[in-house]
């Protein structure tokens, strides 16, 4: 095709405006994005680590991607360790993006690591960055030939484990134990105590609770004016019962809840009325203030013996009652 000299004038301004623009935007692009690549040291030892550094300073708003690495970096160089992206703002339109990456090498030498490749988008514009080569010298281990062979690094001292101490933690818990006993052994033979003291056992619930109403009714509260006091001893002494003889936990319930809990267990209804007027007259005197008449105060106390006694465990070949105190009903009477 034939152009003519309008032709060729018009060509030739579009291709300097176009060089002009791509020189423009290079130029620009530099402006906007500084990308560095550094080593904190260019020489190692064989199989020393070193970091390297990648920054990346950028228009906020933009992005830049970094490469992807895998294991190696380049020929007989490795990577140990990758960090995550680390972004900060420097000025109110600037970021800058760090990651470092903990290199080795294994082989000696002058080692080439080629430029790093980043990729800049802004909006519909992208393009490529390449960072400036590194080079990284590994340097040998010199030879004495007059000294046995030995480890490149010294014997690491690892820190002592539980499980390693575990085993002496017992045995000075032993022997701490094995002097505690014969202390106590010599203090008390040289008292003349007995070594081994008997652990008395625990009354049975009934035996507690009649002993309970036995003290009760000796301090004669109700006679004093201590209507409220009287009858939160009395409720409490039966509650207690309850609790040891039936795994209720009794302390712990209100009184309708007790109720309900033992109204399928008592097998006789005169002991199920007793509890009844017993725990409702209780939380009258406590919560409401109530004062039963003299005659009132007596027949609770005994119907609360007669409750105990009437429900107390048996054995069922018993024959012979287990009441420590054999005249319990001439002690009702006489309340």
């Amino acid at each position: 095709m034939i152009m003519g000299k309008n032709g060729w004038k018009i060509l030739s301004g579009v291709l300097v405006i176009g060089f002009y623009t791509g020189m423009g935007s290079g130029q620009l692009m530099a402006q906007l994005v500084q990308i560095d690549a550094s080593l904190d040291t260019h020489t190692i030892a064989l199989g020393q680590q070193v970091t390297m550094n990648l920054t990346v300073e950028k228009p906020s708003g933009s992005f830049v991607e970094f490469p992807v690495f895998g294991d190696t970096l380049a020929d007989a160089i490795e990577i140990l360790h990758k960090s995550g992206l680390d972004s900060s703002t420097v000025r109110h339109d600037k970021v800058m993006v760090r990651q470092a990456l903990t290199i080795t090498s294994f082989d000696t030498g002058l080692l080439y690591i080629p430029p790093l490749v980043f990729v800049y988008r802004s909006g519909l514009f992208s393009d490529t960055i390449r960072t400036t080569a590194n080079y990284l010298e590994v340097l040998s281990f010199p030879v004495d030939s007059t000294n046995t062979i030995r480890d490149i690094k010294d014997l690491y001292k690892a820190p002592v484990t539980l499980r390693e101490i575990y085993p002496f933690l017992l045995m000075a818990l032993g022997l701490a134990l094995l002097v505690y006993v014969a202390i106590v052994y010599y203090t008390r033979r040289k008292h003349n105590q007995p070594v081994l003291v008997r652990v008395k056992p625990a009354d049975p619930p009934d035996v507690t609770a009649l002993n309970e109403l036995e003290k009760l009714k000796a301090e004669k509260l109700w006679q004093q004016g201590k209507i409220k006091e009287y009858y939160t001893r009395l409720a409490e002494i039966i509650r207690a019962y309850i609790e040891g003889r039936y795994g209720v936990m009794a302390l712990e319930q209100t009184s309708y809840e007790i109720l309900l809990s033992v109204q399928e267990i008592l097998g006789k209804e005169d002991n199920f009325r007793y509890l009844k007027d017993l725990l409702q007259l209780s939380d009258l005197a406590k919560f409401a203030k109530a004062r039963p008449e003299p005659d009132e105060n007596m027949n609770q106390l005994e119907n609360a013996f007669r409750f105990v006694i009437d429900t107390r465990y048996r054995q069922p070949d018993d024959t012979v009652s287990t009441d420590p105190q054999p005249n319990r009903e001439k002690v009702i009477d006489e309340v």
